[in-house]
């Protein structure tokens, strides 16, 4: 049995048909996991678990009582989420405090009939765009036998799906936390509009900006999964009645030059967007903003925040905590709060400019990142200016889908996102799965993991 090149939804058909059992897929992919364990993505493994509950789907099949369109698929979550009698070690290694219940999010997604497989490895406390964690083992890039970052925070969903280790992956979004790795691996990840996905039950690193969100190789199931999860109504997913509209930013608007590859898939996907039909209009970004500035705003937000929840073990050196780590968590101590009110308080004036702005064509393309994959070096500078295209949109908190448009010319994947303002998620949504579908894009597997 080969299940790689079907998405979430199609191997939960083939489980309903009978053609397969929630057993096979369960295990085929705890197979996977262990095969290419060297990939250092997973954190918990709930092998014999996970196929005990893939028996009771199995066996819910068999008297018809399918609890969703996605039943006996496995997932994994991001290792910032309680489930119950598991330490929630949030990619760090002094985190103890065992959960005496899941994550709300993971009683749903039970409910929704997936199978849980485990937890994904991801950068310490969330904090950090690159995905490294010398502490608990960075998960490796499948694109390439050379050490590149992931991407983070959430890298080992990104990895694991990108891998072919699962069909979806839950992560986590804050500044760029999907983004970012989405865009690193070749794969589909979407931040929503806050609270779009519940995030009890989660170590915070700001809860201000904290977002949870998928990541898959299809679009369709980041489709379906959104509307189930937020119970809208199955004429609104998927169901696009686009005017072929869109907003794109101008080069000499980006907040930091792209590499001469990069540029190109981006000039590219433009120039095909537009051979498809689709009218393709240069924004012009309000004169308030500056993106520099809104990345800016959310640094702190974050710093501030992360310091309230971490600041007892950032503040003992005898903690194994990643140094870099503790000097981010360290920095909130140094912003005043009055400068972190105005910049919680400023968020609303510079969601509605940035709403305002985008009214008559309601979607933005924007790059993810202004390069691709990196070498990983100690320092962990080489992710500086990421933030610039990803943190001002969890500032403004805006949907903000990710999604592969190529390959560099030593076959390393790239990534743009379509963006929205705050709420106007199904747009986005059914957007990129309108332009995946008339461009034909779809996420490759590296040739390693075929």
């Amino acid at each position: 049995m080969n299940i790689l090149n079907l998405s979430a939804l199609d191997i939960a058909k083939k489980i309903a048909n009978k053609e397969i059992t929630s057993v096979d897929v369960v295990q085929f992919y705890i197979d996977r996991i262990k095969k290419f364990d060297h990939l250092n993505c997973i954190s918990t493994l709930y092998d014999s678990n996970a196929l005990e509950i893939a028996k009771k789907m199995d066996e819910h099949v068999e008297i018809g009582n399918l609890k969703s369109i996605f039943h006996g698929v496995p997932i994994l979550i991001k290792d910032n989420f309680d489930i119950q009698g598991d330490v929630t070690y949030a990619g760090t290694t002094y985190l103890n405090k065992i959960a005496v219940e899941n994550a709300k999010l993971v009683d749903e997604l039970i409910e929704c009939g997936f199978v849980i497989l485990g937890k994904t490895k991801m950068t310490e406390l969330a904090f950090g765009l690159s995905g490294q964690n010398p502490k608990q083992g960075t998960p490796k890039n499948p694109w390439s036998f050379k050490n590149l970052a992931p991407g983070g925070s959430s890298s080992g969903s990104a990895v694991a799906v990108a891998a072919g280790l699962c069909p979806l992956a839950i992560g986590g979004d804050t500044g760029g936390s999907i983004r970012t790795p989405a865009a690193m691996n070749g794969i589909f990840g979407f931040k929503p509009s806050s609270d779009r996905f519940n995030g009890n039950g989660t170590v915070p690193l700001s809860k201000s900006l904290d977002t949870i969100g998928p990541m898959s190789r299809f679009s369709e199931d980041i489709t379906a999964l959104y509307g189930l999860l937020n119970h809208c109504n199955e004429s609104d997913m998927g169901n696009f009645d686009f005017d072929g509209e869109i907003f794109y930013l101008d080069n000499k608007s980006l907040p930091y030059p792209l590499d001469a590859e990069i540029e190109m898939l981006w000039n590219h996907c433009l120039d095909s967007l537009r051979s498809k039909g689709y009218k393709l209009t240069s924004w012009i970004p309000p004169k308030s903003f500056d993106f520099v500035d809104l990345s800016n705003r959310t640094s702190d937000i974050i710093a501030f925040e992360s310091y309230q929840y971490h600041a007892e073990y950032a503040e003992k050196n005898d903690i194994p905590m990643w140094d870099l780590v503790r000097k981010r968590v360290s920095r909130g101590k140094g912003i005043s709060k009055d400068i972190y009110l105005k910049a919680i308080q400023e968020r609303n004036l510079y969601q509605n400019i940035f709403k305002e702005s985008l009214l008559s064509k309601s979607v933005l393309l924007f790059p993810v990142a202004p390069f691709f994959a990196p070498e990983i070096t100690e320092i962990d500078i080489e992710f500086a200016h990421v933030g610039e295209f990803t943190r001002p949109f969890n500032y403004l908190d805006a949907p903000s889908y990710s999604f592969p448009i190529g390959f560099s010319s030593n076959y390393l994947p790239a990534g743009i996102q379509l963006v929205s303002y705050q709420n106007n998620d199904v747009k986005v949504i059914n957007a990129v799965q309108d332009i995946c579908e008339k461009l034909n894009i779809f996420a490759e597997l590296p040739h390693e993991f075929l």
